[in-house]
């Protein structure tokens, strides 16, 4: 208690004689303005005498002269007992129990803050996150080091993960790992019966605690954290390990499911874009549709086969686009309703411009919650239907060509007869005979008709092939001197054109000669009033490979056009003697050497034949 004045101490507890060293009855005697000297205890004293005006008198860090003559710094409060003048009561406190008990506060609001920060980790989605646990960890241990051991993911050992000295071992064996599976705390002059605590140990570090990761049934690794200073090591340390194990222990499951979950994204990519590359790649047509069947996707087929852009389709009714005599949405009810495939076997569609086609259709219904309900396949018909009537055409074909060889051998030998016999009356009546010119005429039509029966057999028969190799230019000018008084008479100019450089050809040399023939007559019976025959031979490469090409060109009137496109047909000619077999028979013979022949004409310029065949290999 201070006197009103100021001057004296009235009276005084023990706590305040061991503060200040003195007597209660010392501090009785002396004046108070002794025990806190200085100007700073002068201005202290003059705060203390207004507590009647100010009530909060609180003052800190005052000076306090011991009975040893030291300055103890204190913290007062000063509170009166009465009016002006009445004594007061003071309080005293050391001021380092308040700068402790600031520190403990300061200390604890750090350790809330980074409790905050570490659990705020848990809602980050970076790489980094490990880490940064790790490093507001170190702060909340005051640890000199700090870091962890993990199950690698590609093998048995454990990795090393955090910022831990160079000391420590980069990979653990499980074996090591077992021993720390309990909480184990190391220290300076303890035994060290681990690789961690001798690492700790060369580290420079007086104590090392371990906390394990997860838990009994998923065992993932271990905390590690040391000190330097085992003073520095908090009394809450095994706690707080153990709490920064299973913060440590989320951000790793949550790490390894943010893999998961990127390896789930990249396969569901890949899946997309395979079926996104499956789906245009698809030669049917395509539709995708959601419940009330509308269209949601078209494949580049869909749009071809009906005549829209793939973004008209978008949204679009079905039956607005699948337009025919039947109505496609009882199918696509069916595939809903049942949770089946659903299918039509033939119907008829028509595309955007109103041409009908006959097609087949398919109804897939997707599983739930599929944005896209059903997918709906359509196949174009028109091109398998013409192909069975081609077959079914080729097959009444192959009986009839049966049939017409039966025919043409059995008529073969009369008409021979017959011949014969006109041949033998022809004789006996002489050429003075009324009738003779009558029976040569016969005797023209039969020698015909037999010509025309050898086509029809030749034709009707398989070809036998002897491929092997044949100098073309050669069999052309053999060709071309047997045929040399034949050009004379006709008025017809001969020229060939043959390259040095063109190889053997694989070819039967009777069956290729016949269609060079062929092409040489036809040239001539174009060439009435005469004209130029131009044969061009000369190496040349192709899709099928190396061929040799040869050109026979005539300086005729040319094919028509309204008939070029059935030269090669059976039985088309438009000649009165023709039997209309020649081309058909040489392009027979070109597609079974696996060459071909092609024809371009010019009117009144000629017409030029194009043979190509198979070189022979070098």
């Amino acid at each position: 208690m201070l006197s009103g004045d100021g001057e004296h101490i009235l009276a005084s507890n023990h706590a305040l004689t061991l503060l200040s060293g003195y007597t209660r009855m010392e501090l009785e005697e002396f004046p108070f303005s002794q025990l806190i000297p200085g100007e700073t205890g002068q201005a202290a004293l003059a705060e203390i005498l207004r507590a009647w005006e100010r009530p909060d008198c609180h003052l800190q860090d005052i000076p306090l002269r011991t009975r040893e003559g030291s300055i103890t710094l204190i913290d007062l409060d000063a509170y009166p007992t009465g009016p002006n003048g009445t004594p007061l009561l003071l309080v005293c406190n050391p001021s380092l129990l308040r700068q402790r008990r600031v520190e403990r506060q300061r200390q604890q609001q750090e350790r809330v803050n980074t409790l905050v920060a570490i659990s705020s980790l848990l809602l980050e989605d970076r790489e980094e996150c490990l880490e940064a646990a790790l490093e507001l960890g170190r702060s909340l241990l005051g640890a000199s080091v700090i870091g962890l051991y993990r199950v690698s993911p590609t093998g048995p050992d454990y990795l090393r993960e955090g910022p831990l000295p160079e000391e420590f071992p980069a990979l653990l064996p499980t074996n090591a790992i077992d021993l720390l599976r309990p909480v184990t705390v190391w220290s300076l002059g303890s035994r060290t019966e681990h690789v961690l605590q001798k690492s700790a140990r060369a580290a420079g570090l007086q104590c090392l605690r371990t906390s394990p990761l997860g838990s009994s049934a998923a065992w993932i690794g271990v905390l590690v954290a040391g000190w330097r200073d085992q003073n520095d090591m908090p009394d809450e340390a095994g706690r707080w390990m153990a709490f920064l194990a299973n913060i440590c222990h989320a951000i790793l499951l949550w790490q390894m499911q943010l893999e998961q979950i990127e390896a789930m994204r990249a396969e569901l990519a890949g899946l997309r874009a395979q079926w996104e590359s499956q789906f245009r790649a698809a030669r049917e047509a395509l539709l995708t549709m959601d419940e009330g069947f509308h269209i949601l996707q078209a494949n580049p087929a869909a749009c071809s086969m009906l005549g829209y852009l793939a973004s008209e389709l978008q949204g679009m009714p079905v039956h607005h686009v699948l337009v025919g005599p039947r109505d496609v949405r009882a199918t696509l009810l069916d595939a809903v309703g049942h949770d089946r495939v659903a299918e039509l076997a033939r119907l008829t569609l028509h595309r955007r411009d109103g041409t009908p086609f006959p097609a087949r259709m398919a109804v897939y219904p997707f599983p739930e919650p599929a944005p896209a309900r059903l997918l709906v396949a359509i196949e174009d018909l028109s091109e398998k239907e013409a192909l069975a009537d081609q077959r079914e055409m080729l097959t009444q074909r192959a009986l009839l060509g049966e049939v017409t060889a039966i025919f043409a051998h059995e008529v073969r030998n009369p008409i021979n007869n017959i011949s014969t016999g006109i041949q033998v009356i022809a004789s006996r009546l002489g050429k003075d005979h009324p009738q003779h010119g009558a029976l040569g005429r016969i005797r023209e039509q039969c020698d015909r008709l037999n010509q025309l029966l050898s086509d029809v057999l030749f034709f009707a028969r398989p070809l036998e092939l002897r491929i092997e190799p044949l100098d073309l230019a050669a069999m052309i000018e053999r060709l071309l001197d047997r045929w040399a008084p034949r050009f004379h008479q006709a008025g017809i100019e001969c020229h060939t054109e043959f390259d040095p450089h063109t190889p053997l050809a694989m070819a039967d040399a009777r069956t290729l000669e016949q269609v060079v023939l062929n092409l040489i007559t036809n040239a001539l019976q174009a060439m009435g009033e005469g004209g130029t025959l131009s044969l061009t031979l000369s190496p040349i490469e192709s899709s099928q490979g190396k061929m040799v090409e040869l050109k026979v060109a005539d300086t005729g009137p040319g094919i028509p056009k309204e008939v070029i496109g059935r030269i090669f047909d059976p039985f088309f000619t438009t000649k009165k003697e023709g039997t209309g077999l020649g081309l058909a028979i040489s392009r027979r013979i070109m597609v079974a050497h696996k060459g071909s022949i092609d024809v371009e004409s010019y009117p009144d310029a000629g017409t030029v034949f194009t043979l190509r065949v198979p070189a022979k290999d070098s």
